[in-house]
């Protein structure tokens, strides 16, 4: 019975490590492009991320507990690693060309067709072949400009409106992440 208590326990934190894939991804093509903006995460935005599957798998967890399959060691490491994903800061970052969630690969503007708007968030919805995107939003007053924001750019870039030529010197990027910098046929401040 030991075997199994191991590949359980095994089995559990290499998922809970798993989670981690949404905001890490160690490969990949980085930002490129002249900055738009930067939006950080809330905690409700992380919590509306992460929340149900490690609510989940924190259930799944104290289950196997009381079914005596994995130690209280085990529950401690999946608690602690679940807490430190949902501590993680998670950045949005929007530049001419494309937008990056954290430390994810970046995506360009030309694989998404269109945007939704979903319960906790925005789906930016994949084209040709390509994975569609969901993007968090923090629940606060500024979740229906980034809407408004994600919105232009992903039209923009099917109107050739926005490119390294059309956005702004990389020194004029917005420092406090509002509004949307270099874009033709947008107003702005």
């Amino acid at each position: 019975m030991s075997m199994n208590v191991n590949i359980i326990a095994i089995i559990l934190i290499v998922i809970t490590l798993a989670l981690f894939a949404r905001v890490w991804v160690p490969w990949g093509v980085s930002a490129s492009g002249n900055l738009v903006s930067r939006e950080t995460l809330s905690v409700l935005g992380r919590l509306r991320m992460h929340g149900p599957a490690a609510s989940l798998l924190y259930l799944v967890a104290i289950t196997l507990l009381v079914m005596d399959r994995i130690g209280l060691l085990t529950v401690l490491v999946v608690t602690g690693l679940l807490g430190l994903l949902l501590a993680l800061p998670v950045r949005y970052v929007m530049t001419s060309q494309g937008i990056r969630a954290a430390w994810t690969p970046f995506r360009r503007w030309t694989e998404f067709g269109g945007v939704a708007r979903r319960r906790g968030g925005v789906r930016l919805q994949g084209v040709a072949g390509a994975r569609p995107l969901n993007v968090w939003l923090s629940g606060g007053r500024d979740d229906d400009d980034f809407v408004l924001l994600l919105r232009q750019l992903v039209r923009g870039s099917y109107k050739g409106q926005l490119g390294p030529e059309a956005a702004a010197p990389q020194g004029e990027a917005v420092p406090s992440g509002r509004g949307p910098i270099g874009m033709a046929g947008a107003g702005g401040d």
